[in-house]
C-alpha cells in the first residue's frame, strides 16, 4: 500500500414557490443590497453565448475556478465539420466563443474543460482518434495550439485541483481492447502515468456508460473511477504514480436483489483526498423484475465503506439513473438522481468529509421527460442544483434551479428565458460556481436553426466594504476620499461616490478626489459599489472635516531683554475662520513656544514667562497648531545682554 491510501494519513484534514426571472425582482434585490450579504445570489438575465444556429451541436462542459475565472466548451459545425469552441469567463462575463481546433483536419468530439485560478484553462478533446489539449496559462495569455498527448483515445475527463494541478483520465485503445489511462499536469507540463489503471488489461474498461471520471483533491491527489466488466472501480493517482489497489465501489446484492451491472460512475473530492465519494447507477434483479438505483459509496483511504441509496426511492418500486455529484471544500455536497418514470429530481446531501445524509426531492412539479440534474458547488458551504422541467402539453421545457445555503435549499427559480423557446438539456446542462458563492448555469435552448448556447448567472452583490473616515480632518478643500475594496470575484467594480448627498463622480479605483472645492467644516461621503451585472452594495457613510485655514495668532513681549531678567510673553490666538462660524473650524490643538535657548513650553494659558541665563542672540518662535494640522508660526529675534551692558546702554 502506498502512503496516500492510508485513511488516517491526514493530509490537509480540513474540514411550489417559484421566483420568476423578472427585472422587478432583480431591481428589488438590488435596492435591498446594502452591506449585508444576501442569503442567496440574484438571478441575472440569461446571456446568449452562441446562436441561434443549426451549427451548434451540443454543450459539452462548464468549469469555474475558485477565483471566478473559467469557461464553457461546446461543439459547433464549420462547413459541415464539428469543431471545438470555448467561451472564456473573465471579469464575471462570458466572452465571444473562440474556435480552438481550426488547425486540425477532420471533426473533433468529446471536448471537456477544467479551470484553475488566474485564468488557467485546459481543454481536452478527441480528433482523428488522438487526444489533444489546448491550454491557457493565465487570463492574459493566449490559447495555445492543440497539443497531441496520446494516440488512440476516447472518453476524456479532466479536473484541476485548487493548486492548479491537473489530471486527465481517458480510455485508450491497446490493440485488443481498451484501458483506462491518466495524464498529470503541472505548470504547463504533462506526464503520462506508467501503466493502465484498470484491473485487467484490454478488457474494454472505460467504454460506453463506464467512461472514466476524475476528481482532483486539494491536497494534490486524484481519484479516477470507471466501469469495467459491469463493475465500478476506483484508483488513486498521485502525480504520475498510482496506488497498488483497485477498489470496487458496487455491491453484489442489496435488499434481496442481486447485481446485474453497474455503470455511469461519477466522483468528487474536497481538499482532503482521504475522503472521496463515488456515485453510480447499479442495476439489480430478484429474478422476476429488474430495477436500477443511484448509489453512493464513500472511499476512506483504501476502503469503500459500503453503499447508500442516494435516490430516495422505495427499492423495489421506483428506480433512478443519471447520477451526478459535486463536493465542496470540506467534503459537503450533493449526489443527484433522475427518478425513472416520474423524472423527478432527488438529491442526497453530503455532510462534512462526504458522509451521506438523507435524500430529498428537489423539484416540486411533475416532469414529462428526463430532468438531467446538474449539481454545483459555490463557496465553502453553499451550492446549487439545476435541472430541466418539462410540463409536457402544458408548456415548453425550461431550466430551473434551487440554491443551497445554511444547510437548506431555497425556493425554485426559473433560470431560462421562455421567450427563447424550449430548453434542450439533452444537448447539455451544466452548473459551476466560484469560492464567493456565484454560480453559472449553462445549457442548450432551442433546436434546429434556433439552437442557442445560453448562460444564466446567479450573482451576489459586491461584498461588504468600508468608507474611510481617516484622517478625520482634511487640510485641503479638495480632499482625497478613500474606501476598502469589497470582495467581488465576478467582474470589476465601479464605485459611485456622493459628498453630502450630492453625486461627486464614479471610478473603478478605491479613492476619489473631491471634484470641486468643499466648504470649511464637517462633511459626509457615501460610496456604492456596482458590479458588472448591475448589482450594488453600499458602505456606511463616512464623516470628515475640512479645515484648510491656519489659526490666527499674536504675541507680545514685556520686560527687559537681559540675562536673568523675567520676560513676559502674552499670546492671543484663534481658529475661527472669519467670517465663518467657529463650528466650521477644527479648533486650536496646541500652542508651543520655543525660546531659542534649548527650552520650550506648551502654553496652556495666554501668558508665559521665561529667564535667559546667558546673554546672546536668540530666535523665539511661537507655533499654533489646530486639530487639522494647520500651523501658524510667529518668530521674534531677541538680543539678550548682560546686566553690565544694560546699565552702560542706559
Amino acid at each position: 500500500m502506498i502512503p496516500w491510501a492510508d485513511p488516517l494519513s491526514g493530509r490537509n484534514r480540513a474540514r411550489e414557490r417559484v421566483l420568476l426571472l423578472s427585472p422587478i425582482i432583480i431591481l428589488l434585490l438590488l435596492a435591498l443590497g446594502g452591506s449585508a450579504r444576501a442569503a442567496t445570489p440574484v438571478v441575472t438575465p440569461p446571456v446568449t453565448i452562441d446562436g441561434p444556429s443549426a451549427a451548434i451541436q451540443g454543450l459539452s462542459g462548464l468549469s469555474v475556478s475558485r477565483d471566478g475565472t473559467g469557461g464553457l466548451v461546446y461543439l459547433g459545425s464549420v462547413d459541415g465539420i464539428n469543431h471545438v469552441f470555448v467561451s472564456e469567463l473573465s471579469g464575471g462575463v462570458f466572452g465571444a466563443p473562440v474556435e480552438v481546433d481550426a488547425a486540425l483536419g477532420g471533426p473533433s468530439s468529446q471536448p471537456v474543460i477544467a479551470a484553475g485560478d488566474g485564468g488557467l484553462l485546459l481543454i481536452a478533446f478527441i480528433n482523428g482518434g488522438q487526444l489533444y489539449v489546448v491550454s491557457r496559462a493565465s487570463s492574459s495569455a493566449p490559447l495555445s495550439a492543440p497539443a497531441d498527448l496520446y494516440d488512440g483515445a476516447i472518453n476524456p475527463a479532466i479536473e484541476l485541483s485548487i493548486h492548479s494541478e491537473g489530471y486527465l483520465a481517458f480510455t485508450a485503445a491497446d490493440g485488443s481492447g481498451y484501458d483506462v489511462r491518466d495524464l498529470y499536469y503541472d505548470a504547463g507540463q504533462w506526464q503520462l502515468e506508467s501503466g493502465s489503471l484498470n484491473v485487467t488489461p484490454a478488457d474494454d474498461a472505460g467504454t460506453g456508460a463506464g467512461a472514466p471520471r476524475v476528481a482532483a483533491a486539494g491536497d494534490g491527489e486524484a481519484i479516477v473511477v470507471w466501469g469495467e466488466n459491469g463493475h465500478i472501480d476506483a484508483r488513486r493517482v498521485w502525480y504520475d504514480m498510482t496506488s497498488y489497489e483497485v477498489e470496487q465501489a458496487d455491491v453484489p446484492s442489496m435488499s434481496g436483489f442481486t447485481e446485474v451491472t453497474s455503470d455511469s460512475p461519477v466522483v468528487a473530492a474536497g481538499d482532503d483526498s482521504s475522503y472521496t465519494d463515488v456515485a453510480f447507477r447499479e442495476e439489480f434483479t430478484n429474478g422476476s423484475e429488474t430495477i436500477s438505483h443511484v448509489l453512493v459509496s464513500r472511499l476512506v483511504g483504501a476502503t469503500f465503506e459500503g453503499v447508500d441509496q442516494a435516490d430516495g426511492q422505495s427499492f423495489a418500486t421506483a428506480g433512478a439513473a443519471s447520477p451526478e455529484i459535486a463536493m465542496m471544500q470540506y467534503g459537503d455536497g450533493f449526489v443527484t438522481s433522475d427518478v425513472q418514470g416520474s423524472n423527478q429530481v432527488w438529491a442526497t446531501v453530503l455532510g462534512q468529509n462526504g458522509v451521506p445524509g438523507a435524500a430529498q426531492q428537489i423539484d416540486s412539479l411533475p416532469n414529462a421527460s428526463p430532468a438531467y440534474p446538474a449539481p454545483a458547488i459555490a463557496g465553502d458551504y453553499s451550492g446549487l442544483i439545476a435541472w430541466q422541467h418539462d410540463p409536457g402539453p402544458l408548456g415548453a421545457p425550461e431550466i430551473r434551479a434551487r440554491f443551497y445555503t445554511n444547510s437548506s435549499f431555497g425556493p425554485e427559480m426559473i433560470a431560462s428565458n421562455p421567450s427563447l423557446g424550449p430548453t434542450n438539456a439533452a444537448q447539455g446542462l451544466f452548473a459551476a460556481g466560484d469560492h464567493g458563492g456565484d454560480v453559472a448555469i449553462a445549457y442548450v435552448q432551442g433546436s434546429g436553426s434556433r439552437t442557442m448556447i445560453e448562460v444564466t448567472q446567479l450573482v451576489y452583490p459586491p461584498g461588504s466594504f468600508g468608507a474611510s473616515s481617516t484622517p478625520r480632518y482634511r487640510t485641503t478643500t479638495r480632499p482625497v476620499l478613500s474606501w476598502s475594496a469589497p470582495r467581488e470575484l465576478w467582474g470589476p467594480v465601479e464605485y459611485q461616490v456622493s459628498i453630502d448627498g450630492v453625486p461627486a463622480g464614479t471610478t473603478t479605483g478605491t479613492s476619489l478626489t473631491a471634484p470641486a472645492a468643499l466648504s470649511q467644516g464637517p462633511h459626509t461621503f457615501a460610496v456604492t459599489a456596482i458590479n458588472v451585472h448591475g448589482l450594488a452594495s453600499s458602505a456606511t457613510a463616512a464623516r470628515f472635516f475640512v479645515d484648510s485655514i491656519r489659526p490666527v495668532a499674536q504675541l507680545t513681549l514685556a520686560g527687559p531683554e537681559r540675562e536673568h531678567a523675567l520676560l513676559h510673553l502674552r499670546v492671543r490666538y484663534t481658529d475661527a475662520p472669519i467670517p465663518l462660524p467657529p463650528a466650521d473650524a477644527s479648533g486650536v490643538a496646541k500652542v508651543v513656544v520655543n525660546w531659542g535657548d534649548g527650552t520650550s513650553n506648551r502654553i496652556r494659558r495666554q501668558t508665559e514667562t521665561h529667564r535667559y541665563e546667558r546673554a546672546g542672540r536668540y530666535l523665539l518662535t511661537l507655533t499654533v497648531t489646530d486639530r487639522a494640522g494647520n500651523r501658524t508660526v510667529l518668530a521674534r529675534r531677541l538680543r539678550i545682554v548682560t546686566t553690565t551692558i544694560a546699565r552702560a546702554e542706559k
